[in-house]
């Protein structure tokens, strides 16, 4: 018997039950563990969302003389967003949202090159402009004669 208890107490002795606060013998082993709160899955899913709601809001709205660039920067910034912060659905949304940015981007630059390219830039001149002070507003035939002086001959046919 006395063997048995010199064998306990040796290997009792190699483990340490005081060196860590939290273990004792009395311990609740039916207790669950504290666990570390969790992330949602579907991490920043409602901005992708809104990203992509965006980017086809813009492609919609191409006709709008470069007006569809505005919803089409706003969701191109929370595309990346989502990118770069979602995790699952959120950043499928944000790369779908990217592309659909992307391509309303395009179209704005797109409608606003080709208006630009309607103008005849070099009859912007002074004595040009100051010609509306002398135009009755209310002739619409030497309102439309004095706007067809500012555009090329080729995109004339838009203003009759």
């Amino acid at each position: 018997m006395e063997d048995n208890n010199n064998f306990n107490s040796d290997f009792n002795s190699g483990f340490n039950t005081n060196s860590n606060p939290n273990y004792s013998m009395n311990s609740n082993w039916g207790q669950p563990a504290p666990q570390m709160p969790m992330e949602p899955e579907n991490k920043k899913q409602g901005l992708g969302i809104a990203a992509m709601i965006l980017g086809g809001l813009s492609i919609l709205c191409c006709s709008c003389a470069g007006l569809n660039a505005i919803p089409a920067i706003i969701g191109l910034i929370f595309s990346i967003i989502c990118v770069v912060k979602g995790t699952g659905r959120g950043k499928t949304f944000g790369i779908i949202g990217i592309i659909l940015n992307g391509i309303g981007l395009l179209m704005a630059a797109y409608m606003l090159m080709s208006i630009f390219m309607m103008f005849d830039w070099s009859a912007f001149t002074p004595e040009a402009l100051s010609q509306i002070n002398e135009i009755d507003p209310n002739d619409e035939e030497a309102v439309m004669n004095w706007m067809r002086q500012f555009v090329r001959e080729e995109y004339q046919q838009f203003l009759q």
